[in-house]
Order: structure tokens, then sequence, then C-alpha cells
């Protein structure tokens, strides 16, 4: 006789559903890892509201690990495979003019220089004037207006609904609106940039430029030759100066003003930080191209000490609600005034009244 022991029906039973159980839970945790940046983009073009924060909520963290040990790439190449997405490379095109700077004009020839005669000495070289390269716009009138692409990320849709109305209320300003929700320089693979920036300067139909970008840029990237970057190290930001700069570049040319507007002190302390560093690359490389101007809209919505709250005393002295409960976004009153401060600055160079 056996010595072994034998488990009765109930006992066999009730091993199994647990396995069974646990095998459904690993492989629904599985399968939500390898998809949760798709998940997390989905939550993210959801209008705004509460489901859309519930569900931002739910698969961000998942999304963090997911990059973070790389389970998202399987997706990335079935979506190649399928011909989904432009690509997680971010290519820059060509800058206009055949490599030449862009926003300078070609230079102009020179006299040759006289040779003085011998004996009467060298004369003093009369000193080489620094050109300007600052685009020129012109005076718009009604019946040719200043043709205006504004977009961006999420964070350009509210300013620009609000730019599109202060626009329309100049009578010489033609404004074209193109935000991309939950799209940014960080992620080619959701909605190609450069690709879209180079058809619009292609079309030579736009004089200026407004542009918002970083609100979805705080998230892995991914350089040309391969190697990925978190947000905070060394790689990170210069693989996204890079991005800026090449954007700035490519933008520029044809006497075309580019105005890169910053992003806005948010409630989070981290995201703040975050943003503010963002801020100082779009200044720094700005500062480097006579036709890019950096507009800064973070004291606009900071308080007399300098913090984040969502209602804010406006131009008017009312205290009005600025921002979004998500502490990120604007909300019309915010956009109205950001769209104001964007406003000022192109009035001026176009010497619009």
């Amino acid at each position: 006789m056996s010595g072994a022991t034998r488990h009765g029906p109930r006992q066999r039973l009730g091993a199994r559903p647990r396995r069974v159980f646990g095998v459904m839970v690993g492989g629904l945790l599985l399968a939500v890892l390898l998809n949760a940046p798709a998940l997390e983009q989905g939550a993210e073009s959801m209008p705004y509201g509460r489901e859309r924060d519930f569900w931002l909520a739910v698969w961000k963290p998942f999304a963090a690990v997911s990059r973070t040990f790389y389970l998202d790439e399987p997706r990335n190449l079935l979506d190649r495979a399928l011909g989904r997405g432009g690509g997680d490379l971010f290519e820059l095109p060509a800058a206009p003019g055949g490599g030449e700077e862009p926003g300078r004009e070609p230079p102009a020839t020179a006299p040759a220089a006289r040779t003085p005669a011998p004996g009467r000495g060298t004369p003093a070289a009369a000193p080489t004037p620094t050109p300007d390269l600052r685009p020129r716009l012109r005076t718009p009138t009604a019946a040719d207006p200043l043709r205006v692409w504004i977009g961006g990320d999420s964070m350009s849709k509210v300013l620009g609904e609000a730019f599109l109305r202060q626009a329309a209320e100049t009578g010489v300003i033609a404004a074209t609106h193109d935000p991309q929700l939950s799209s940014g320089l960080t992620r080619p693979d959701f909605f190609d940039w450069p690709g879209h920036f180079n058809q619009l300067v292609q079309s030579g139909r736009y004089e200026v430029f407004i542009v918002m970008f970083g609100a979805n840029d705080s998230q892995g990237i991914k350089t040309p030759d391969g190697k990925i970057f978190q947000p905070g190290e060394e790689g990170w930001t210069a693989e996204y100066r890079r991005r800026v700069a090449g954007v700035m570049d490519l933008l520029g040319g044809g006497n075309r003003l580019v105005l890169w507007v910053g992003q806005p002190i948010m409630r989070s302390a981290e995201f703040s930080e975050r943003m503010a560093a963002l801020n100082a690359i779009y200044r720094e490389e700005a500062a480097k191209r006579p036709w890019v101007q950096f507009i800064d809209l973070w004291p606009l919505f900071t308080t007399p000490s300098g913090g984040y709250d969502a209602y804010l005393a406006d131009d008017d002295g009312q205290v009005k609600e600025m921002r979004h409960p998500d502490g990120v976004h604007l909300v019309r009153a915010g956009g109205e005034r950001a769209a104001r401060a964007i406003m000022a600055v192109l009035k001026a160079e176009a010497k619009i009244p």
C-alpha cells in the first residue's frame, strides 16, 4: 500500500482556481505594462474633466514603469511594422537655404580693398558692422493680413483659442490654430512635429510661428544612436536641447518670426522645477537666434510671493480662475491673459496699433 498522500476532489478543485486566477492576474498585468504608454496617451487625448483626470492617474504609474524597463518596445516595434506612428526618432529636415543659417540674408559682396600707396602707411581698418538678423515684419492690412500659426501641445489649446479671438479683433491678423493634444518634442512616434513643421514651412503660408511645448515632454527620450535617457539626466537635456534648437532653425528663415512661449508655474513643485529647466533651454536657445523671441509666461501666473495659485488678480484687478483643476492647464481667463502678452509682442513687431 502506497504512503503517498492522496488529495480529495475538493482539495484539488481548491488549488486549481487559485492557480488559474493567479495566471489571469499576471497575464492582465503584463498586458497592461506592455501597452501602458498607449493607454496613457489615450487618456491624455480625452477631453478635460474628471474622467480624463481619473484615467491619467491610473495609467501614468504603469506607463512610467513600462518605459523605465523598455516594456513598451514590443508595442513600438509592432506599430512601426504596421506603419502606425512617425517613428521614435526625432529626425530634423535639412535647414532651409542649403545649410545657410536661418534668418540670415546672403552677405553683400564687399568692394575690393584698395592697396595703399607705398610710403603712405596702412590706414586703420574700418570696423565691420554687425548685421541685424532680426526679421522685419510688414505692417499688415485688412486686405493683406499677417499670417500667423499658433500651436503645440495641449497647453496651446486654450491659449490658441484666446489668441484667435484677440487676433480677429485686430482685423489685420489671420491666425491658424493647430494644437496637438498629448504631443511634444520627446515622442515623435505619437506626433511627428519636425515633419509637420517642415510641411508648414515649405508651404510658405505663414509669416509668424507661435509655438508652445514642454508639458508633455518630461518623459524618456531616445537619441539618434538609440540611447534612452530619463528627465534629469545629462543625456536627456542634451538631446532635448538639440531638438529645440533644430525646431527653431527649421522655423526660421524667409523673414519669419518665431515666438516661443514658455511654460507657466505648475501646482506641483516637482513639475514646476522640470518646467523651469525646460524654460531655461528655450530661453538660452532663443537668445542665440535673432529670429526667435522667448515669451516668459511664468511671472503672469505666480502670486506676489512667487508661488502657485489657480486664482489670480487679472489685468483688470479682478481675481479670476486662471488654471484648470489639474494644476497644469490654463482655463479661459488664463488663456486670455497669456494671449494678451503674446499679442503685445506681435503688435510691436508688426507695428500694429
